[in-house]
């Protein structure tokens, strides 16, 4: 028994840390980010940031004390040469904590007050609720020394206190910005971008309700890591004195953010470049002799040393450029750990539809292990692909490393499609001496189609369920170059049959249908394929379609562009809007506005009054094959005049798409707008909802019959007999 219990306790320990290793891991990556994306360094001065990550990741990966990942992140962070980015203990461990009751906020010292800022504008501090008697004592004296040693954040809190005298201007600063996320390569419809922001402070201002007039002497006293742009202000207006422990250098004007590490330890991270050169301390001083140094600068009646005028600092961005490394289709590990952060990261800080997704955060957690065990490329390739299809988006794909084709085939069946019908695998087109409209496939190369299906659906995503076990049924039929498909097929009376089909390199279009692109259907009722229309076309299919007495817009596959031609032909609702629009922004000016986003309303193209609207109801028939610009027109149409949709929902996703690289030649693209309803309803992972639902049978299939097409027809029938 005890042999047991020391293999179980040994059993136990490696688990754990694996686990302390993972979340080391999962750390470094949200370090690594935040500099990346909030650092201006990272803009202006050409760092390879990947580089000093793929430095790191062994360190982190070997450390074994929570000192030494300390350290590995610190060593990371050195290579920005930026002291204001930096590890940091929030306390020494030797250090008694700091009590608020042991330590008063004022004191005096003769005609001095003594402000002990630093202690009370820690995170959670009381400096605030202390503000309104801060200014009374203030407004009681003329010489303040204010000790800001061990402050956190003192911010506006130094305006409100009774300190400012006079109207003076605060210097402004650089901040990142980024609104979506640019994609790599191409262009997108979403116009995303990235930015260095010169941030205008409001300047100080005397507030007239506070009592007594402002001292005639100030003095801050700093550990030198941080001066806050109040003190700053009046220091260089010649209205406040600086004692710092350190020499002072323009770094301290860096805002910083903060990321916890563990035992204390943060990751402080500059998210504020100061847009002005020159700060400097009156007198340097060690830690014992500050305070004194500082008392007796607030005494002494001669002015200030003359400060040196405001230098502004020239910047020239540059946005952030992934590099792919295009011959890493094998990479090592760190480049490995490398791809799975920058996949995470661009999630999530720009997926627009991340609160749809889940706990991304175990997502990275999780896949940490399969990036790190991938032992060629094929695993690469997969856990590349499998950590894509978590995002769960129509729009999202990893694709053109050249082992993704050996994760899922790459050659396909030319011209034979399968759709689920009644939720069975049904042949929609095929070479017709093979195949026929409505075969159920049961098998492929001797494999159940279900097993088949679960075994790739990890690797392929969608927005919903249906739409994703549809994708993989594009997919179920590849394999290698040269080899045949074996189909089993389920005939009418139960019994099976074979057929073999040769894989081919290229995926061939099913032939045009041989019905015009607009018609007039028995009943006078205007029918469109909107997946053929043109918007050249668009004039003269309202001109010959113009006194139907309703029309079907059908919309099962993708559009070209027409539904901004079209909704102002509709629109007799005189609608202003198609649809809502919000993006994901990433900025530091505070933690709402970095993790919110830019919210617009998409306007309708306006009505020309020369052409004629048309004011017959319409329909637009549906499936999971109307995704995307298919969705974005059904918005439309439904804002202009209530378009009635008939059929089965739509695939769910719409936002355009954007991209960026990743090792071994992989490109993954995902949404980059968040799109909804004029209203505001979600349209996302919900497509739209037919308001007449009715879909294809087998039996309908095999009779030539198309049973949404009809059904269309009753509804314009119905709806106009009412009329």
């Amino acid at each position: 028994m005890r042999r047991i219990a020391i293999a179980l306790t040994f059993l136990l320990a490696i688990p754990l840390a694996a686990a302390d290793r993972i979340e080391h891991l999962a750390k470094l990556a949200d370090v690594w980010a935040t500099a990346k994306y909030l650092d201006p360094y990272l803009m202006t001065r050409g760092v390879d940031w990947d580089a000093a990550l793929v430095r790191a990741i062994p360190k982190v990966r070997e450390a074994k004390t929570e000192a030494e990942f300390v350290a590995a992140v610190g060593s990371m962070l050195a290579e920005l040469h930026d002291r204001a980015t930096r590890v940091e203990r929030e306390q020494e461990p030797d250090a008694p904590p700091t009590k608020l009751a042991d330590v008063p906020l004022t004191r005096t010292d003769g005609d001095v007050l003594i402000v002990n800022a630093g202690p009370y504008a820690k995170a959670g501090g009381s400096l605030w609720s202390s503000a309104f008697a801060l200014a009374g004592e203030i407004g009681k004296t003329k010489r303040v020394v204010i000790d800001l040693r061990g402050a956190d954040e003192v911010g506006a809190i130094l305006a409100s206190v009774g300190i400012v005298g006079a109207t003076t201007p605060v210097p402004p600063s650089f901040m990142t910005f980024h609104s979506g996320y640019a994609p790599q390569e191409g262009s997108s419809s979403g116009g995303y971008y990235s930015a260095l922001q010169t941030i205008a402070a409001a300047p100080l201002q005397k507030l007239s309700y506070l009592p007594g007039p402002a001292p005639s002497r100030v003095v801050f006293v700093t550990d030198g890591k941080r001066i806050p742009d109040a003190a700053s202000a009046l220091w260089w207006s010649g209205a406040a004195g600086i004692v710092s422990e350190t020499p002072l250098t323009d770094d301290a004007l860096a805002g910083t953010t903060s990321i916890e590490l563990g035992d204390e330890w943060f990751a402080m991270v500059r998210i504020a470049e100061p847009a002005v050169r020159g700060l400097a301390a009156d007198i340097v001083a060690d830690h014992a002799t500050a305070l004194p140094r500082a008392l007796e600068l607030a005494r002494a009646d001669t002015p200030f040393t003359a400060r040196p005028p405001l230098t502004p600092v020239t910047m020239l961005p540059s946005p952030i450029v992934e590099r792919p490394y295009v011959n890493m289709t094998n990479p090592e590990l760190p480049y490995r750990l490398l791809s799975l952060f920058r996949l995470w990261t661009i999630i999530d800080r720009f997926y627009p539809y991340k609160h749809l997704i889940g706990d991304w955060d175990a997502v990275l957690r999780n896949m940490i292990p399969r990036f790190e065990n991938a032992k060629d490329a094929k695993e690469y390739a997969a856990a590349v692909m499998e950590t894509v299809a978590f995002v769960e988006d129509g729009h999202s794909g990893a694709q053109g490393h050249p082992a993704a084709v050996d994760v899922i085939g790459g050659m396909w069946l030319p011209n034979v499609q399968l759709r689920v019908v009644e939720q069975q695998y049904v042949v929609m087109a095929g070479p017709k001496e093979l195949l026929h409209r409505g075969d159920v496939v049961v098998a492929v190369d001797g494999e159940p189609l279900r097993d088949r299906i679960l075994r790739l659906r990890k690797y392929i995503t969608a927005s919903t369920d249906r739409a994703r076990t549809q994708r993989v049924l594009n997919a179920v039929l590849r394999g290698a170059e040269g080899t045949e498909a074996v189909l089993t097929l389920k005939n009418d009376d139960g019994s099976t049959r074979e057929v073999r089909v040769t894989r081919a390199q290229k995926m061939v279009s099913p032939p045009k249908p041989a019905e015009p692109v607009y018609r007039v259907l028995d009943g006078n009722i205007g029918y469109v394929d909107l997946t053929r229309l043109t918007t050249a076309e668009v004039d003269a299919m309202f001109e010959a379609l113009g006194k139907t007495k309703a029309m079907i817009f059908d919309m099962r596959g993708y559009p070209r562009g027409t539904a901004w031609s079209i909704a102002p032909r509709i629109n007799t609702n005189k609608a202003k809007y198609g649809a809502s629009f919000r993006r994901a922004q990433v900025s530091a000016w505070s933690a709402e506005e970095g993790r919110s986003g830019f919210y617009f309303d998409q306007p309708l193209p306006p009505t020309d009054p020369k052409k004629p609207l048309y004011t017959g109801p319409t329909a637009m028939l549906i499936d999971d094959r109307a995704i995307s610009q298919s969705e974005h027109s059904g918005l439309f149409y439904e804002a202009a005049n209530g378009t009635t949709f008939i059929g089965s929902p739509s695939a769910g996703a719409n936002g355009d798409v954007t991209s960026f690289p990743l090792p071994g030649g992989f490109t993954v693209a995902f949404t980059g707008h968040d799109v909804r309803h004029a209203d505001g309803r979600q349209l996302q992972r919900v497509g739209l909802v037919p308001d007449i639902a009715v879909e294809p049978t087998i039996r309908g299939l095999r009779e030539g019959k198309d049973e949404v097409l009809e059904r269309a027809i009753a509804w314009a029938n119905d709806v106009t007999r009412s009329k």
